[in-house]
């Protein structure tokens, strides 16, 4: 039910307000469910872009762009995707399976962790086929995200 139907019966209810259409009722009541309208068709696309789930535009876009990661160039459900997968991630866990994470949050499939404790050392080996503009980007999230006690290495072996 649109806002002028749903006023429109709830002022008739009243028994207080005739609203037919061309009356002076019926008019203002017109000009107030315009705007009224304008205002709920906003809140129910805020509502939309607030989940992952349902994004579409904004909701993704601004949620890549807080985690420097804006993928505009993958369909809608891999970003989505990618979004669960990043949002899973923190700072709290030192270990590769939390490397691991980070890296598939990147959108990366084929990639080897190399660990050497001995000298705080982690190689990452990147077997994916990435242009230089890609390479660039993965290597800015990898300095970004990773402990910054870790000398990281990144091997793009394609």
């Amino acid at each position: 039910m649109n806002s002028l139907d749903s006023m429109t019966k709830k002022l008739e209810n009243t028994k207080i307000y005739a609203v037919k259409p061309g009356g002076r009722n019926y008019a203002e009541i017109k000009a107030f469910s315009v705007g009224l309208d304008m205002i709920f068709n906003e809140l129910d696309e805020m509502l939309r872009e607030y989940y992952i789930d349902t994004a579409q535009s904004y909701g993704l876009t601004e949620r890549e762009r807080f985690t420097g990661a804006v993928r505009d160039d993958l369909s809608i459900e891999k970003r989505r995707e990618l979004l669960k997968i990043r949002e899973q991630t923190n700072e709290e866990f030192c270990t590769p399976e939390a490397f691991n994470k980070i890296l598939q949050g990147y959108g990366l499939g084929g990639f080897e962790l190399i660990e050497n404790p001995q000298k705080n050392a982690l190689t990452v080996k990147i077997y994916d086929a990435l242009d230089e503009q890609n390479k660039a980007w993965v290597n800015k999230m990898i300095e970004n995200d990773f402990p910054a006690h870790l000398a990281v290495t990144v091997d793009f072996a394609s």
